[in-house]
């Protein structure tokens, strides 16, 4: 799908997010500069592209951590056109409950999400907003050991579970979802491009996010 530049040109958009939006390569040397939200104004030329990724942000609430989505997403500049949010690998990562979609608990997965997309209405009533699913990942972190996609967590909950439920509740609100959980277009399970774009199984090299913002540019394409 061809889109006019001119329609985008004066279009801003807001990304909320974790690691991966924020610029993460599992080196110090990442950062805003390098993220996909980087890469998608190459492909499609906003106004301005404002990054509101933290590392390590879970989705839910947690007693240890205070910059949850729940609680970051308030402070996003009200003057956008598009919001984005991608997350949820944290939230597998440390065990945070999947609950269930209806009920509002600001400390389960589906909860959460049910306050966030109610709350994200509220603040963007006109604007468009997408959500997307976390990327499948086969994370090695030098002192720590975290669950893979292939892996139960704490909870006995596989990374797909997650993915679905942010599906699961994006369609029972008409939200439109990106599913770079099954189609991101690289793999931590494939060695041929885990050198070049995901070099520690879960964050991405610079090539890497390059290749994954032209994957979100042309999804997000079909939404302006």
């Amino acid at each position: 799908m061809k889109i006019q530049k001119s329609k985008i040109s004066d279009k801003t958009i807001n990304c909320l997010g974790d690691s991966t939006t924020w610029g993460d390569n599992g080196l110090e040397t990442g950062g805003n500069e390098i993220s996909w939200t980087k890469h998608i104004q190459e492909q499609l030329p906003f106004k301005e592209v404002r990054n509101y990724g933290i590392r390590a942000s879970r989705i839910a609430m947690t007693s240890d951590r205070n910059d949850s989505f729940l609680e970051r997403y308030k402070q996003m500049n009200d003057n956008a056109d598009i919001i984005t949010v991608l997350g949820g690998i944290n939230d597998f990562q440390h065990n945070v409950p999947i609950g269930t979609l209806t009920v509002a608990d600001p400390t389960t997965f589906s909860g959460a999400l049910n306050i966030l997309i109610h709350g994200l209405v509220e603040k963007y009533p006109y604007q468009t907003i997408v959500f997307m699913t976390p990327m499948k990942n086969n994370f090695h972190h030098p002192t720590k050991k975290y669950p893979t996609t292939l892996q139960q967590n704490g909870l006995g909950n596989y990374q797909k579970q997650y993915a679905q439920a942010i599906e699961d509740s994006c369609h029972f609100y008409s939200i439109p979802v990106i599913d770079l959980f099954n189609e991101s277009g690289i793999s931590p399970f494939l060695p041929e491009y885990v050198p070049k774009y995901m070099p520690d199984g879960m964050h991405y090299s610079d090539l890497g996010y390059e290749r994954l913002g032209k994957m979100i540019a042309g999804e997000l394409s079909q939404f302006i």
